[in-house]
């Protein structure tokens, strides 16, 4: 009999062991100007990516102008340095760079990709970018009516507006995480060029800056480029808001946001989650992982191969500085709904009060460290991991010991972030759907009120 024939098919193979990997060495150092150059070096191939990070995202806006450090980053590419949109496009196409810019609540992100012979190219035009933009009037409102309208386009949509109750009502009111970070509509509208420049002039400014670059570089080589480049940038933002963050229910709340004749709901289970800084990040990842952050997980093997309600439920933790958020999500069919709620809060419970298995635990455990190299494969990838920890000060050796602090993860550990950091008797249940067809059903659990809602009320 060979080998072959003896396999047991009926139960997939044990995870191998996990396979040796190093994280790069991190460098640093500081311009005279507040910029501190991050890097880590990676010559297998000849690229890198450097990151430009501002220490100013979504909280270095008033609440009145909401959307404005969104809009403001998404300018970036509509000229500068004495170029329009045009020939920024087309000088960046000519050099092969791929650009990137964005914000969090936390930051501002504005880098490229490239081949290492275009490094010095390539920190020009991000000078530029970042110090000389040009906010042409028609780009801005152009750009603004686009997100204007894509708002409306998104809450059409009933899964992008249950994601957006869902994070209203995750914050207490009024508090800035509970709006989208790219702004409402009734912001968005107001805002015009001179809010554009104003957001620039005040924000975009070096000290507390950092220059994260991966790849095919050394730190005395981009740092004598982000000397050359940025000579003269000075100056430094006012230091971010710090919201109080608290929940916003004293009990499970069900809100219920009509569309009449849906076969299906959308459904969200959130509360408040962790900063990112969390003591408890290990262990929250794995208890999470075990939840619903794999295939495997709990939820979806009750909700979609027990039970057969969904296609696929998941449940993410959004971290930042501030606790961000956490949320259960799926699609469930309309007859499903209420018996769907009352087992992801179940489940929520049970991982509270009971130890998980063995297997379980190895299996997310696993999963998480063996999946952690991926995300380092493309110097684009390991320079987020170089903005993680400039942002969130996490010590340089930080990555080292990460699979091995995943990996020693225990059940008792797993029980406690679960009694820490899941709220299920504390949540806000969003359901997106027919609510003459759902309320009876949603009421009938008796875990808290229902409240049917307007969403264009609500969120304006």
């Amino acid at each position: 009999m060979t080998d072959a024939t003896m396999l047991d098919r009926t139960r997939p193979p044990a995870p191998g062991p996990l396979r040796p990997f190093t994280f790069p060495r991190v460098q640093r150092r500081t311009l005279d100007n507040g910029l501190e150059v991050v890097v880590a070096e990676n010559h297998a191939f000849p690229i890198a990516t450097l990151d430009l990070v501002l220490p100013s995202g979504g909280l270095g806006e008033p609440e009145e102008r909401g959307g404005m450090a969104s809009l403001t980053a998404g300018l970036l590419e509509s000229g500068a340095g004495g170029r329009d949109a045009t020939q920024m496009a087309e000088a960046v196409d000519e050099l092969g760079l791929a650009l990137e810019t964005g914000i969090s609540w936390d930051t501002t992100l504005a880098g490229f990709t490239a081949l290492t012979s275009r490094l010095e190219a390539g920190m020009r035009i991000l000078a530029d970018m970042v110090i000389r933009p040009a906010f042409p009037r028609h780009e801005v409102e152009r750009i603004r009516d686009e997100r204007l309208a894509a708002v409306a386009q998104r809450r059409a949509d009933p899964s992008t507006l249950a994601d957006e109750l869902n994070t209203w009502y995750s914050f207490p009111a009024g508090h800035p995480f509970g709006r989208r970070l790219g702004g409402m509509p009734a912001t968005l509208a107001t805002l015009t060029r001179e809010d554009v420049a104003g957001y620039h002039a005040t924000h975009y400014l070096p000290a507390g800056a950092w220059l994260c670059a991966a790849g095919d570089v050394t730190l005395d080589g981009v740092s004598a480029l982000a000397e050359r480049y940025f000579a003269g940038w000075t100056g430094a933002p006012a230091p971010a808001r710090e919201p109080q963050t608290q929940p916003r229910f004293g009990e499970t709340t069900i809100i219920l946001a009509d569309r009449p004749g849906s076969v299906q709901s959308e459904v969200r289970v959130g509360h408040l989650g962790i900063p990112r800084t969390s003591r408890d990040y290990f262990a929250v990842s794995v208890m999470n992982a075990i939840l619903g952050g794999l295939f495997s997980s709990r939820l979806n093997l009750n909700l979609r191969e027990r039970l057969g309600y969904t296609y696929g439920v998941s449940s993410a933790f959004g971290m930042r500085k501030l606790p961000g958020t956490f949320t259960v999500s799926a699609a469930i069919q309309s007859e499903g709904t209420a018996h769907s709620v009352s087992e992801v809060l179940r489940d929520m419970r049970l991982l509270q009060d009971e130890l998980v298995s063995d297997a379980e635990l190895s299996d997310a455990r696993s999963y998480l460290a063996g999946t952690f190299p991926l995300a380092l494969q493309t110097t684009d990838g390991l320079a987020g991991k170089l903005s993680s920890l400039a942002v969130y000060g996490l010590p340089d050796d930080y990555y080292d010991s990460y699979r091995d602090r995943l990996m020693a993860v225990t059940a008792d550990e797993v029980r406690e972030a679960a009694r820490r950091h899941l709220m299920p008797d504390r949540a806000a249940v969003v359901v997106v759907g027919d609510a003459g067809e759902l309320r009876g059903g949603l009421e009938a659990l008796d875990i808290g009120p229902v409240q049917v809602v307007d969403p264009a009320e609500v969120l304006g």
